[in-house]
């Protein structure tokens, strides 16, 4: 497994690969991120042989007593027929939490 996780992607990369998704979604547009002005966000990506093969926009939302809530908003996207890239995915972000 060659996978490399990364909480900050060029705009037009994240963007480029979630238009090419057959799972595209207009609430995992890089520009999302913008209208939720009450959220932290990150832009996460994975990397397989330096190739980009799995994004999301996580919404992040911090909560009374020093707690935060990590939002996917139909997301993200991926091959969700790769249980080994969505367990890596999810293992990553959990790490960051």
């Amino acid at each position: 497994m060659n996978y490399r996780f990364v909480t900050s992607i060029n705009k037009n990369e994240y963007d480029a690969f979630v238009q090419s998704s057959p799972y595209v979604n207009l609430l995992q547009s890089y520009d999302w991120a913008l209208i939720k002005h009450n959220w932290k966000h990150i832009h996460t990506g994975v990397y397989k042989d330096e190739k980009l093969v799995g994004a999301g926009l996580v919404l992040i939302k911090e909560l009374p007593l020093k707690m935060s809530m990590f939002y996917i908003p139909r997301g993200p996207i991926l091959n969700f027929k790769d249980k080994e890239l969505i367990c890596f995915y999810f293992e990553e972000l959990k790490k960051r939490s």
